[in-house]
């Protein structure tokens, strides 16, 4: 018997219209392009040529990493490395604003699926509902609020870099239970179904008709089950 979900968050309960990886990174150059704004007005300076030049060039080296070393990096990363190879000097503080900055235009792009808040809510009154992503508690906390679904879970693990399994394990201690009483839903096979097969979970992919890295649409791992539609979660937790 089920007593405990984990979601996926980016890709899973929230999609990008008609998405495209060249889309998805312009919605960070737009986000880049405000964080040079925010430093210009705070009297920093910079060649925004090379500035840019510079992000995209650190931003592939981080992506391509994901794909060679399956794990993530954060935004904190790349615009730390980013700013240092321009010299430019900041604080903490400075470096978690300009973050928050860099995703403000993609943030509000996210659109929850048909029906979110109804599933999730129904969903709520049989099972514990947890939310386990690489993004930074920031942008999931933003994203949540804005489809209005924050209150509907009780536990939110973000920088969770999957697919290493530390917040798979840490999602199990505060739950109390055994791993085959805790379901993952994502729709990554590399880091949400291979993961939580591997520790024992139930797994449950969300197959969009694409992997957003396409390499992982070759891999080979047998989800419990494999669905399109989240609705279809209300009758499948029962069968487990």
């Amino acid at each position: 018997m089920i007593k405990g979900i984990a979601f996926d968050l980016q890709f899973t309960l929230v999609f990008l219209e008609d998405f495209t990886l060249l889309k998805w990174f312009q919605l960070f150059d737009k986000g880049f392009f405000k964080v040079m704004d925010y430093l210009r007005e705070n009297n920093f300076s910079f060649d925004p040529k090379k500035l840019f030049r510079t992000l995209k060039r650190v931003r592939n080296k981080y992506f391509a990493r994901t794909i060679t070393e399956d794990q993530q990096y954060f935004t904190e990363e790349i615009l730390n490395d980013t700013f240092l190879k321009n010299n430019i000097q900041f604080s903490p503080e400075t470096l978690i604003k300009c973050c928050e900055v860099y995703h403000s235009v993609e943030i509000p792009a996210w659109k929850p699926n048909t029906n979110i808040k109804q599933i999730l809510g129904d969903l709520s009154k049989k099972y514990k509902l947890a939310i386990i992503t690489n993004a930074s508690r920031y942008v999931t906390n933003e994203i949540l609020k804005l489809q209005d679904i924050q209150d509907l879970f009780h536990l939110f693990f973000s920088h969770a870099r999957k697919p290493r399994l530390d917040f798979f394990i840490k999602f199990k201690e505060m739950m109390n239970c055994e791993y085959k009483e805790l379901a993952m839903v994502g729709d990554d096979v590399k880091t949400d179904i291979e993961p939580a097969l591997k520790i024992g979970m139930r797994a449950i992919h969300l197959f969009r008709g694409y992997e957003y890295l396409k390499h992982h649409s070759s891999v080979n791992i047998k989800p419990d089950r494999k669905i399109n539609n989240l609705e279809d979660l209300l009758f499948i937790v029962e069968e487990f």
